[in-house]
């Protein structure tokens, strides 16, 4: 018997994972950690490989496991909530039937690819009365909770100007944006700065509270991977007549044998195969015409920016700017807060950011201190946000104490449509577009 003074033990959250992709699996990983906080009792996934792997891991039966949400939702309700994790363009279309299923619902972002969808998910999702969590998971991260705290706190004083810049490094941005499914919006439904950076808007409008933007424009288009900028000679693909290759610092051999990093395991589950084990394997696999990641990446024809510039003008008559450049040697997301007291500069993979207060009596006119959380983000995915995204939605169903940063859809919604208007504003040629 239970001891009368301890509040009663609550059941785990049992969840169906729609979509056994890669973040899927990561946050589905939870439950392998806590199982006493979530249960993974279904998968739904067209591909018969993943459905089998999330059976055997996560011990299911055969009648837990669908192809397709249309076969989920004919059965009737058997667990709480789902996490999905489909493709960009099958959000919308998948959350509807599930949520009007009853479902609450821990879904990957973008969460829309157009604002005529956005509006369609958040009508529902009022209509049903579900709850619907965004996995914007940088919010979770450390570096910019605290980021948020001295903001809200008036430390600096009111914003005057806000800028935030993302760089994707040479080899995530070649095996996904270039070569991978993310490079062409027919394929994944969206382009780099809703696919990519709807992280960094959606920080932004979260960091700058309820003074929206009145105002958006927006520049950008692909620069670097064209045939223009292939070198001299080079072939149509890697390993099978490219008289350069050992010279390019794309290459296929370079980036996915000899130094994998860490996105060469993309290469092989967007392959649809388990990883090789042998680099003569893995030749093998990057020797066919028909492998995406076999292609020069000068050639690919992909129809997504590489680099882009959004500028912002809000209600308050504060501005703010971000920028996306992929190709860097590095990856980085750094901000720059400047208000009427002060201003902040940090980068996020560092974990530190500096505090400069205006000053005039001390040495340079300004005193700093820093905050550092390098060690609480150290070795976590997103700075610990993947993991803390799917604590925060359980806590929410539960009726636990949440984050304030909590990504429900509602609080979502501002940052994505910061990103439709921009790219409106890109394809019209830098237009100014009305909030």
């Amino acid at each position: 018997m239970q001891d009368a003074a301890q509040p009663p033990r609550k059941a785990p959250i049992r969840v169906i994972v729609v979509g056994m992709g890669v973040r899927s699996m990561i946050y589905s990983s939870v439950a392998l950690t806590n199982p006493e906080l979530l249960k993974i009792v279904g998968v739904v996934d067209v591909d018969a490989k993943r459905r089998e792997y999330a059976r055997l891991t996560f011990g299911l039966e055969d009648e837990q496991c669908f192809e397709t949400v249309e076969d989920l939702v004919a059965v009737p309700k058997y667990a709480d909530a789902v996490i999905n994790g489909t493709m960009d363009r099958l959000h919308v279309s998948t959350s509807i039937p599930l949520l009007r299923n009853g479902y609450d619902m821990l879904l990957e972002k973008p969460f829309a690819q157009n604002e005529e969808e956005a509006d369609k998910l958040l009508q529902c999702a009022r209509e049903t009365g579900r709850t619907v969590m965004v996995c914007h998971v940088l919010r979770y991260a450390p570096f910019y909770q605290r980021l948020k705290q001295v903001m809200d706190s008036g430390e600096i004083g009111h914003v005057i100007n806000i800028h935030m810049a993302a760089q994707v490094n040479y080899f995530h941005e070649s095996v996904s944006f270039v070569r991978g499914k993310y490079a062409s919006s027919e394929i994944c439904g969206s382009g780099m700065l809703l696919t990519k950076c709807s992280h960094d808007l959606d920080l932004m409008a979260w960091l700058m509270g309820n003074n929206h933007p009145q105002r958006i424009a927006s520049v950008g288009s692909m620069y670097q991977f064209v045939p223009e900028h292939a070198p001299a000679g080079a072939g149509s693909h890697c390993l099978l007549n490219c008289p350069v290759e050992r010279d390019c610092p794309y290459s296929a051999r370079r980036l996915y044998i000899e130094n994998p990093q860490r996105w060469a395991d993309n290469v092989w589950y967007d392959s649809n195969c388990a990883p090789p084990e042998t680099d003569e394997q893995k030749e093998q696999l990057l020797s066919s015409i028909d492998n995406p990641y076999s292609r020069c990446v000068y050639r690919c024809s992909t129809d997504i920016v590489d680099h882009q510039s959004v500028l912002l003008h809000y209600k308050d008559g504060a501005t703010g700017t971000f920028s996306m450049t992929g190709g860097a040697s590095v990856s980085a997301r750094s901000v720059h807060v400047i208000g009427t007291r002060g201003e902040i500069y940090g980068t996020f993979e560092t974990g530190r950011f500096t505090i400069s207060h205006i000053a005039p009596g001390a040495p340079n006119g300004r005193v700093q201190h820093m905050i550092d959380v390098a060690a609480e983000q150290e070795g976590r995915h997103h700075g610990g946000g993947d993991r803390e995204v799917v604590l925060d939605f359980i806590a929410h169903l539960r009726g636990d104490p949440t984050s304030p940063g909590k990504t429900l859809l509602e609080d979502s919604v501002c940052g994505h449509r910061i990103v439709f208007l921009a790219e409106k504003s890109r394809l019209s040629n830098g237009a100014m577009q009305e909030w």
